[in-house]
């Protein structure tokens, strides 16, 4: 009985040196992140400004609402009611509302350096040029490819928008003929998702020419934007999908196969314009392109890395053709929503599209037109970019009213709320193209910021401008297409936050009956 009673002490005692250890490890863990919690939200640097405690303490807080509906800019939205016009929404980042301060935060290069905190790591883009978060790193990236996004170097390549318009007005022709009904943000997505790779990589993939308007590739860009709020906080994610087989995927859920196969296009494209390079001492002038100018340019070879330039590919070809795509498809329903808006955009049109087929209207000369610019203009105000795209002063303090703002914090101001503003813009969540015509509130020009400002701003956006007046100018032009909608406001409107808006999950899009 002694022997067999000792054996069982012996078995116990290891037992019971296991449990010590794991109890000791949880109380560890516990008193470790009591602390954390406690100095966030007592001693920290950031401790003294307003804002909800369980904000301050942990970024599920915000991640909570993201992930359950992606609805935090409504929250944030309702922080400001109540604390003010600064906040702190989590444990090291600062929210502002205030248009007066905007250009204090979105500074040029020339004024101060500006960091960055990326949130679309989990995505892919951890080292594009929009998330590199070192100053000096993103303006040696940038210099190398600004001049390409440059107005007279769009301008010079518009023959490639010309092209792509006009196989769209062909292909909504023949459509006409049948009587039937388009599903015309779809018809969008191809446009820019053609012009955005040609572009970016010298080649077009022919998107357009697709049955139906490539309903894959709208599932392909469906996926990346479904899958923004998740790798936003959990961004492992993307590391785990990158070891799935896309076949297995495409079994679970299309959307999230989507994501990945747009990994694995831009993976390709670049690729392909390595090998092109590799081969050809002299490109045609329909291959210059955005990776045809890093690769040839002065850049370290480290920043010419295949992977590097994937995750670029990734990020020029996606932001190509989202935004303009949701833009263009907000600013073509309100239109035709409105017999008068649409009357009176085709009569300011007759001047400049009445040489159409033959010629198409010049970006230029369509810039002229000040109802079709109020109308761009109104949509890209309504096209809710919610995310707040904070930046990092790392040499200097921010003083903000009464507050000192400590260098190294990022601090952020939401592009939805600046265009939100009901004080700038009465009746702000309606299409009133009217409000940018004739004598302008200043406030309504020094609010509109669709591009963000400062040394950071959107790389692309002369080509985003080129692109929504040629191809509505073409659409709306005088004589041209007859169009009716098959949908309704509540398919368009952007109410879930995936960095740029998209509208409900049961959204039909906008579709269109031609003829």
């Amino acid at each position: 009985m002694v022997i067999e009673s000792q054996s069982l002490l012996t078995m116990a005692q290891p037992t019971a040196d296991y449990k010590r250890i794991i109890s000791g490890f949880l109380v560890s863990l516990v008193l470790y992140w009591s602390c954390v919690v406690v100095y966030r939200v007592f001693f920290s640097g950031l401790a003294k400004f307003p804002g909800p405690r369980l904000a301050a303490a942990t970024s599920w807080y915000e991640a909570f609402f993201d992930l359950y509906g992606a609805k935090f800019p409504d929250v944030l939205e309702k922080l400001h009611d109540e604390y003010g016009p600064i906040v702190r929404i989590n444990p090291w980042e600062l929210s502002i509302r205030d248009p007066d301060f905007y250009n204090e935060v979105y500074v040029s290069a020339g004024k101060r350096r500006t960091n960055l905190i990326s949130s679309r790591g989990g995505l892919g883009m951890s080292d594009a040029i929009s998330t590199t978060c070192i100053h000096e790193l993103h303006q040696l990236r940038r210099k190398a490819v600004e001049n390409f996004f440059s107005r007279q170097s769009v301008s010079r390549m518009e023959s490639r928008i010309h092209d792509e318009t006009r196989s769209l007005d062909d292909k909504l022709r023949l459509i006409a003929t049948t009587d039937t009904v388009v599903q015309l943000d779809h018809a969008f997505t191809c446009v820019t998702g053609d012009l955005a790779a040609l572009f970016a990589c010298g080649e077009n993939p022919r998107l357009l020419e697709s049955p139906n308007f490539n309903p894959e590739w709208n599932e392909n860009i469906t996926g990346i934007l479904t899958m923004v709020p998740y790798v936003r906080h959990l961004p492992w994610i993307n590391s785990i999908l990158e070891m799935v087989p896309i076949s297995l995927l495409q079994k679970f859920n299309s959307r999230i196969a989507g994501f990945r196969m747009f990994h694995v296009l831009c993976n390709r494209r670049v690729e392909e314009v390595k090998f092109d390079i590799a081969n050809k001492r002299e490109l045609e002038s329909d291959k210059t392109s955005i990776f045809h100018h890093i690769l040839q340019s002065s850049l370290p070879d480290s920043e010419k890395d295949s992977g590097r330039l994937q995750r670029e590919a990734f990020a020029l070809w996606a932001a190509g053709t989202i935004t303009t795509a949701s833009t263009l498809s907000i600013i073509t329903y309100y239109i035709l929503a409105d017999p008068l808006i649409e009357k009176r955009l085709q009569e300011e049109l007759k001047g400049v599209t009445d040489r159409f087929p033959q010629e198409l209207p010049q970006w230029a000369d369509l810039e002229k037109v000040p109802y079709l610019v109020a109308c761009i203009k109104e949509g890209l105000r309504l096209s809710r970019f919610f995310r707040r795209s904070p930046r990092i002063s790392p040499d200097y303090d921010l003083h903000y009213k009464q507050w000192i703002i400590p260098k190294n914090t990022p601090v952020g101001m939401s592009v939805f709320q600046m265009h939100m503003d009901p004080e700038t813009y009465p009746e702000p969540y309606k299409f009133i193209p009217e409000r940018w015509i004739g004598d302008v509130d200043p406030r309504v020009n020094r609010n509109f910021v669709p591009f963000v400002k400062g040394s950071r701003n959107c790389l692309g956006m002369n080509l985003a401008w080129a692109e929504m007046f040629i191809v509505l100018g073409v659409l709306f032009r005088p004589g041209g297409h007859q169009m009716s909608l098959e949908c309704d406001e509540s398919d368009i409107v952007l109410v879930r936050d995936s960095d740029v808006g998209i509208p409900k999950p049961s959204s039909r899009g906008l579709k269109v009956r031609f003829g």
